[in-house]
C-alpha cells in the first residue's frame, strides 16, 4: 500500500460504485494509470432500490457489460402504476422509445457493484479497498487525496464518485451543505405474493410527497421501499416508520406480505438530485453520478445517470488537462441539465395524489399519453413535452 501511495496516477477515483468502477474500466482501457479506492471492502451491501431501467440497460449494452452484470437478475418488462383499488395502469416497456430495450433488470447492488468492479480490474485498474479519503487538496501539478493515517495519494485528476455521501466534498471545501432532497428506505421481504415481471409503483394519499415500490428480485423475494421528497436542509422524514406502516397496515401492500418475512432490518438512505447546482469539478478534480447531484428528481433513479456521467468523464479526461474540466462541464450540462431542470419543476406540480390520479386515469384511455409520461419519468423524453398541444388535448378531452 505504501508503494501505491508513492505512485503518481493519471486518475484517482474515490468510490467504487457503478459510476466509479465504470469510469475506472474506461480509463484503464484507454491506457491510463488508474487507482480506484473505496472505504469499504468488496463485496459489500448497498442500500438501493436495485432497479436497472431500460435506459440503464441501454448503457450497459453500449459498454458490453449487460450480460455480465444481469446474470442471475430478475428481468422486468413493464411498470405497474397503482393509485387506488379502482385505478391501476400497466405500461409495457415496449411502449418506450425504440432506442431503449423493451425490458429492465432488478439486480441487488451488492452483486451489481462487485461485477462492475471486477470488469474494471480486468481492464487494468488498481483497486484499494478499506481506504477512506479525508480530503482533497490541489498541489500543482498534482491533486492530493489524503487517505488512512494521512497517507497521500497523488494523481493528475481526482474523480469523486462517493454517491450520496457528501463528507469528502464538504471537508475539501467543494460543498457548503448537504443538498439531499429525497429520503428513502428499503428492505428485502421473502415469500411475497403476486410478484411477476413488473416494477410496481404505489402513489397513495397516505404518501403526499413520494411513492412506494415493490421490485421483484426473484424466487419470491422483493425489494420494497419508500421515497419521500423534502426540501434540502429540512430534517429527513421518518421513512422507516412510514414504510413499516404501509407494509403492515395498508390494504394495497399488507395482504401480499401476510406470509412474508423481512430478511434484515430496513435501511434508510438520502438521495441528491441537485444537478447542476452542485459542484461538477475544479482544478484537478471532477464529480460524477450522485456526487454531482445526478439522481432523477421524480423517480429517484441514479444508476443510469451514474453510468452515463462516467462515459462523459472518460471522454473529457482524454483531452489535455487544461481542457478536460471545461469539456466535462459542457458535456454533462448538455446531456442532463434540461431534463433535470424540467423534472425538478414538474415534481411539485404532478407528484400529488389528486393530480396523479387524473393523469393515470387519462393515460388508461390514451396510450400515447402513457408513453409520454413514462418517457419523461425515465428521462428519455423532454419534460418540456408537457407543454405540447397533444398533451393538453389528451388531458382535457
Amino acid at each position: 500500500m505504501m508503494s501505491a501511495n508513492r505512485t503518481v496516477y493519471d486518475v484517482l477515483i474515490v468510490g467504487a460504485g457503478p459510476g466509479g468502477s465504470t469510469l475506472a474500466r474506461l480509463l484503464a482501457l484507454q491506457g491510463q494509470r488508474v487507482a480506484l479506492v473505496d472505504k469499504a471492502r468488496f463485496p459489500r451491501p448497498k442500500t438501493c432500490g436495485d432497479g436497472l431501467t431500460p435506459r440503464a440497460v441501454r448503457t450497459l449494452r453500449h459498454l458490453g457489460l449487460e450480460h455480465r452484470v444481469a446474470a442471475g437478475g430478475h428481468q422486468v418488462r413493464r411498470a405497474r402504476l397503482y393509485a387506488g383499488p379502482d385505478l391501476e395502469v400497466t405500461a409495457p416497456f415496449t411502449a418506450l422509445p425504440q432506442e431503449l430495450p423493451p425490458y429492465g433488470w432488478v439486480v441487488p447492488r451488492e452483486r451489481l457493484d462487485q461485477r462492475l468492479l471486477e470488469a474494471a480490474l480486468e481492464a487494468g485498474a488498481h483497486f484499494f479497498p478499506n481506504e477512506p479519503i479525508a480530503r482533497i487538496d490541489r498541489q500543482a501539478p498534482h491533486s492530493v487525496a489524503w487517505g488512512r493515517q494521512g497517507r497521500p495519494w497523488r494523481a493528475r485528476w481526482v474523480v469523486i464518485a462517493t454517491g450520496a455521501s457528501t463528507g469528502l466534498l464538504r471537508r475539501s471545501g467543494f460543498l457548503s451543505q448537504a443538498p439531499h432532497d429525497i429520503a428513502a428506505a428499503r428492505g428485502y421481504w421473502e415469500s411475497v405474493a403476486d410478484l411477476d415481471d413488473a416494477l410496481e409503483f404505489f402513489f397513495l394519499p397516505e404518501i403526499p410527497h413520494g411513492y412506494a415500490w415493490v421490485f421483484p428480485v426473484g424466487d419470491g423475494v422483493a425489494n420494497i421501499g419508500l421515497g419521500l421528497y423534502h426540501r434540502p436542509g429540512e430534517p429527513a422524514p421518518p421513512v422507516r416508520r412510514w414504510l413499516k406502516a404501509l407494509t403492515t397496515q395498508h390494504p394495497a401492500l399488507a395482504p401480499r406480505l401476510r406470509s412474508a418475512r423481512l430478511r434484515e432490518p430496513v435501511r434508510a438512505y438520502p438521495l441528491r438530485s441537485d444537478f447542476p447546482h452542485g459542484p461538477l469539478g475544479g482544478p484537478g478534480w471532477l464529480t460524477i453520478g450522485e456526487a454531482a447531484g445526478l439522481v432523477n428528481p421524480v423517480s429517484g433513479e441514479g444508476i443510469d445517470l451514474a453510468l452515463e456521467s462516467a462515459i462523459l468523464a472518460a471522454e473529457a479526461l482524454r483531452a489535455p488537462d487544461q481542457d478536460a474540466l471545461a469539456r466535462y462541464r459542457r458535456l454533462a450540462r448538455r446531456r442532463f441539465a434540461l431534463a433535470m431542470h424540467g423534472l425538478r419543476l414538474l415534481r411539485p406540480l404532478v407528484m400529488r395524489p389528486r393530480v396523479l390520479r387524473r393523469l393515470l386515469r387519462k393515460a388508461q384511455s390514451h396510450p400515447p399519453l402513457l408513453r409520454r409520461i413514462m418517457g419523461i419519468t425515465l428521462g428519455v423524453t423532454s419534460p418540456m413535452s408537457v407543454l405540447a398541444p397533444s398533451t393538453w388535448w389528451w388531458l382535457l378531452a
